[in-house]
């Protein structure tokens, strides 16, 4: 009876880990795409160049599938997942004299990199109103 009751425990640990690995683990959250584009485009200030920050306006996240050959060419490592995402965002630029903004809607591969953190590759950017 006991050895039943460890067995049927054993099952259902290993099937809700798995379960919520599956769910939280391969999937991108939209917190966790800001973080990746933030880390991407923002820049502190150089001599030559100005202080870069974003704002995100709209993240919508697509469906998920193992990286393909041609996805791997391009970076993505082998045998991650890959989300795609579209991102609509404003750049700001601060010079001296002005802040310059500068909208944009890219889709992005959104993958855990070989570090394992959410890493974001553009595959296409528009700029609304242009």
């Amino acid at each position: 009876m006991l050895k039943n009751f460890l067995v049927i425990l054993s099952a259902v640990l290993i099937l809700s880990f798995t379960a919520g690995f599956i769910r939280t683990g391969d999937k991108p959250t939209k917190g966790d795409i800001t973080k990746a584009m933030k880390n991407k485009w923002e820049k502190a200030a150089t001599n030559l160049n100005p202080k870069v920050t974003i704002d995100i306006n709209e993240i919508i996240i697509g469906p998920s599938a193992k990286a393909n050959y041609a996805q791997e060419l391009e970076g993505v490592p082998k045998g991650a997942v890959v989300t795609t995402a579209k991102i609509d965002f404003t750049q700001n630029s601060f010079y001296t004299t002005e802040t310059q903004k500068v909208r944009r809607i890219t889709k992005a591969w959104v993958y855990r990199d070989e570090f394992k953190q959410w890493a974001i590759m553009n595959t296409g950017t528009t700029y609304p109103g242009n």
